[in-house]
């Protein structure tokens, strides 16, 4: 476990410099990181949070649970459901998925066609995903909505997602 007091020797521009690359290669697997890489990603994935001021899950260990770092933004997503469309802000991205705010969530299990607009007039990101969980209401924990995972997205669209997350991690810090 890291010391909490040992986040703020390296500034957050650092950390991201640092992160990006083996974030890259962890997520291409191209190469693979070697065991000293992971832990070091872990570590700085784990500082990261704590910079964006993220309450990480962690296990009795104190290492995070989450496999991927989640990274406030405000996307627009158009998320679609057979007939029915929703044009709907989200919270925060990850690799794996994002939390889309809605007084409206759907149930866990939910399909989706999703629709993700990038901050740099490029076209959107179309991915397939599911709900993983919902909150109904606003409350201390956050505001109504649903998380989505991304459902096997193909390298060209991973890629694309990996690039949102840098850019809002970027901007973030």
């Amino acid at each position: 476990m890291v010391d909490s007091r040992s986040i703020s020797l390296l500034e957050p521009a650092r950390l991201v410099e640092e992160f990006l690359p083996l974030n890259r290669r962890r997520t291409r697997g191209d190469p693979p990181l070697t065991i000293a890489e992971l832990e070091r990603w872990m570590e700085l994935r784990w500082r990261l949070e704590h910079a964006l001021a993220e309450k990480t899950p962690t296990d009795d260990h104190g290492r995070p649970t989450r496999r991927t770092l989640r990274v406030p933004t405000h996307l627009k997503v158009r998320a679609t459901r057979g007939s029915a469309v929703e044009v709907i802000s989200s919270r925060n991205i990850s690799e794996g998925g994002l939390f889309l705010v809605t007084r409206r969530p759907l149930a866990p299990g939910t399909p989706l066609h999703l629709e993700i607009e990038g901050r740099d007039g490029s076209a959107p990101i179309e991915v397939e995903g599911t709900v993983t969980w919902v909150r109904g209401a606003d409350g201390e924990k956050g505001p109504a909505g649903m998380g989505v995972r991304f459902d096997h997205p193909d390298p060209e669209k991973r890629d694309a997602i990996t690039a949102l997350v840098e850019r809002a991690l970027t901007r973030a810090l």
